[in-house]
């Protein structure tokens, strides 16, 4: 879940607090947009003096609704080659219970959107400098889980067969890296796709599931009514797929739950 403080979420964090009790859930989890240097992507993001008082509210979050249900402190950390030190400084400075690192761009200036609108150039280079930088990511230790693994979709391109063996191999350094990856509901409201359907698309999470990936399931909610969207889609998909458990952290260390 998102909070205002990233310039394009809206609502008070106890709505979304309070919708996820509405909806049963027993955990929930805030992972807002990290803050980057020297002012990159500063209109989608939280700035570095406001991220104290960010991990301060979703700590009183916490103890207000104790009992009630358990609020995770998160972050989304958007991964950005050449600044692995500051990133890493940031993921050491608070006690996170859990980490989601996401790719969105794929330059160091932060100027190369990973899902270019209308985009009219090569999809195939498009898609592989993305996975090659999930791989690096996976690789870096700086995530738990690995967001909307086929978030360059939004560009209105699907993958295809020429991105079958980036797929494979990306999910096989995810793998090996012991990293989890998010299946992330949030594309069934994004207009952008051809269809609805979440990140990364079915038959993905079905490979997946096939090497054993632990998967998380999240909202991405930017609106309070986003909480818990398509929860029960995905929970019959896995059950028809014999999964019967998902991931979940505590101070970054996971733990499996039964379905």
């Amino acid at each position: 879940m998102h909070t205002p403080l990233c310039k394009h979420a809206g609502g008070p964090m106890e709505a979304y607090v309070e919708r996820a009790i509405q909806l049963g859930l027993r955990e929930v989890g805030f992972s807002d947009h990290n803050p980057l240097p020297d002012g990159r992507s500063a209109n989608v993001r939280m700035s570095e003096a406001e991220l104290p008082y960010y991990v301060e509210r979703v700590t009183e979050m916490r103890y207000r609704y104790r009992g009630r249900i358990d609020v995770m402190l998160g972050l989304e950390l958007d991964y950005v080659e050449g600044l692995e030190d500051y990133l890493g400084k940031q993921v050491a400075a608070y006690p996170w219970d859990y980490i989601v690192g996401s790719i969105h761009f794929l330059d160091n200036a932060c100027c190369e959107a990973s899902w270019p609108r209308l985009y009219a150039g090569d999809a195939h280079q498009l898609y592989a400098r993305y996975f090659e930088l999930m791989r690096r990511m996976a690789r870096s230790g700086l995530c738990d889980i690995v967001a909307h693994f086929d978030v360059v979709k939004r560009s209105g391109i699907l993958p295809g067969e020429h991105e079958a063996d980036d797929i494979t191999h990306t999910l096989q350094e995810i793998k090996d890296a012991e990293v989890c990856l998010e299946i992330n509901t949030s594309g069934y409201r994004h207009p952008e796709l051809p269809e609805p359907q979440p990140y990364p698309m079915l038959s993905i999470v079905e490979q997946a599931l096939g090497l054993g990936i632990p998967l998380t399931v999240n909202s991405d909610a930017h609106m309070p009514d986003q909480v818990g969207l398509q929860f029960g889609t995905i929970e019959k998909f896995l059950r028809r797929k014999n999964c019967r458990e998902l991931a979940k952290f505590e101070q970054r260390k996971r733990e499996m739950y039964k379905l």
